[in-house]
């Protein structure tokens, strides 16, 4: 996409203007246009751009069907996952997702493609999309016409957008959900995550063994996860050049290892002393670039007010060991684009469609957390 030469191209005002181009705001611009609304996306980044989180499960391809991108996923030719592979204090277990009648495979992505084409289909049904624009501000001063601030790519000057409502799609960045302060860090998960990629990494298969990278398309992989001693987890995904590798221990593990060495010696060193992870990694080599972030389970005192929706990971965010915020992105995009039709057709029934969107949301978002905490209570 062109990048946006001056403040005039982004219009003055629109039906919703949706902070975040990644798969939720995507989403939600295109249901909402296909509903026959007028959505501008505000995006900060341009794409493709760098995204974590590249195991999909099969609930994605039924989002898909309904943004009508199924054929252009299945187009980029990902890699399909057979299932997973769980070492958990020591006992080994494998889950095949064609045993559970799943027509569509679940996947492995590299982010950056999958939410660029989510978001060009975006741009493709007619949605207004603006790259690199910095969201600086929301105003909700009036609940009826919120404004949106923002600075345009090269400008330095604020402009802003008015609309019936502003949708925060912005991840865990959660411009407007910041600013309204509605965050809360989930204490069952004050986790810190270190990730990176390595090359000619071997992989577990469906049958149970590891495999040569060079098998992959011939020999489905599963996503492997461990437990590791204590409270924490690992990844291993397969990639269609790469494996991404990720440990998820508790801040003050890190806090104490960081004490003796810097984290990407810890890193490294961690993934060939771990059982399993040792020797899929026998003989690959790091790329060199450590990636961290810390206290990324969070949960929303309120998803919704007057004039504006959190959606997604803007809203909340629960341990990633399930793989689900995807899904539960597009499901709130899904939710959000219905309860803002009947708004908008029937403006009475506003706080009513709200109470339900927030309900609903923050009802997965909670089965999410009961089935990641392992001595869960209601």
């Amino acid at each position: 996409m062109e990048r946006v030469s001056n403040m005039q191209q982004i219009p003055k005002k629109c039906d919703f203007v949706i902070i975040g181009g990644g798969p939720t705001g995507s989403s939600v611009a295109t249901f909402l246009k296909q509903k026959g609304y007028e959505p501008v996306i505000l995006e900060k980044k341009k794409h493709p751009r760098y995204q974590v989180g590249e195991s999909i499960i099969p609930h994605f391809w039924k989002y898909a069907a309904h943004l009508g991108v199924t054929e252009k996923v299945e187009a980029e030719g990902f890699l399909s996952k057979a299932g997973g592979t769980v070492v958990w204090d020591g006992q080994i277990r494998q889950m095949s997702f064609g045993a559970f009648g799943y027509a569509k495979p679940a996947m492995h992505v590299e982010r950056a493609q999958l939410d660029h084409i989510l978001l060009d289909h975006a741009k493709s049904q007619g949605v207004q999309v603006y790259e690199e624009v910095s969201v600086q501000k929301v105003d909700l001063t009036d609940e009826t016409a919120p404004k949106v601030l923002y600075k345009a790519p090269g400008e330095n000057t604020v402009s802003e957008i008015t609309a019936r409502y502003v949708l925060d799609a912005s991840g865990q960045s959660g411009v407007l959900a910041k600013q309204l302060g509605v965050r809360v860090i989930d204490e069952g998960f004050r986790f810190m995550s270190l990730w990176g990629y390595f090359q000619d990494s071997k992989y577990f298969a469906i049958d149970g063994k590891a495999h040569n990278f060079s098998e992959l398309r011939t020999t489905p992989p599963t996503t492997f996860v461990s437990n590791l001693d204590g409270w924490g987890w690992l990844w291993h995904i397969p990639l269609r050049t790469t494996t991404s590798v990720g440990l998820v221990v508790p801040v003050e593990t890190m806090m104490a290892a960081k004490s003796q060495e810097d984290l990407e010696a810890y890193f490294v060193r961690r993934c060939h002393e771990i059982p399993y992870l040792k020797g899929l990694l026998e003989n690959a080599t790091f790329e060199g670039k450590l990636h961290v972030i810390r206290d990324y389970s969070y949960q929303p005192t309120r998803a919704t007010g007057p004039g504006y929706y959190l959606l997604g990971d803007s809203a909340g965010f629960i341990d990633p060991i399930f793989s689900v915020g995807v899904p539960l992105g597009m499901y709130a995009a899904y939710l959000a684009a219905w309860a803002l039709d009947r708004s908008m057709q029937n403006p009475s029934t506003a706080e009513k469609n709200q109470m339900l969107y927030e309900k609903q949301f923050k009802a997965r978002l909670e089965m999410s957390r009961a089935l990641a905490l392992p001595c869960y209570q209601p």
